[in-house]
């Protein structure tokens, strides 16, 4: 089933700020992928419409599958926005790729680590609920949805054209205007 384009109705500065920051930011070498990655979470999470977006203050779980010190998660926990569309962010810090089946995701960032056959399983149950967000290109072409990567001197994000096409989550035209599908 083809996804339907989610047209946000967040405010307009808000979606220019945040296409003007997509172009903007730069791979700079003051700067950790981390540092630079989180705020692209954060947009894409605004850009997307869950499942449970019409349930009454339930918050947004970004969840953080990382290595020792979670350094993915520490980097979004100094961000300074606090909700996404009006809902709460919760963030979680996973250790084990069993605990993708036992707490629910809205946004999940995978560092490269951790992806093997048995994370690219436990993905397909959660396509439809769950934006998966990895950071290399073998993330997506073994079953993660998205990517987001330094190159050419800036971050940019991939989208697997097949997590797209079988997902139920709807996105904006302004985070499909800004991705490259592979």
């Amino acid at each position: 089933m083809m996804a339907k384009r989610y047209f946000s109705k967040l405010p307009a500065g808000l979606i220019a700020l945040s296409l003007c920051f997509a172009s903007l930011v730069r791979a700079d070498q003051s700067f950790t992928p981390a540092q630079l990655r989180a705020p692209f979470l954060l947009h894409i999470a605004h850009f997307t419409q869950f499942p449970d977006d019409d349930v009454s203050g339930a918050p947004v779980y970004f969840c953080f599958l990382e290595g020792e010190n979670h350094p993915q998660a520490d980097a979004f926990r100094g961000s300074p926005a606090k909700d996404v569309r009006q809902r709460q962010i919760l963030l979680v810090e996973m250790d084990s790729i069993e605990a993708i089946n036992q707490q629910p995701c809205h946004v999940l960032f995978v560092s490269q680590q951790y992806e093997n056959e048995e994370l690219f399983k436990s993905l397909v149950s959660l396509k439809d609920k769950t934006v998966s967000i990895g950071e290399s290109l073998n993330f997506i072409e073994q079953g993660g949805m998205m990517s987001i990567m330094p190159m050419q001197s800036r971050m940019r994000i991939f989208f697997s054209r097949e997590a797209f096409q079988s997902t139920e989550l709807k996105f904006s035209s302004a985070l499909l205007k800004r991705v490259n599908f592979r």
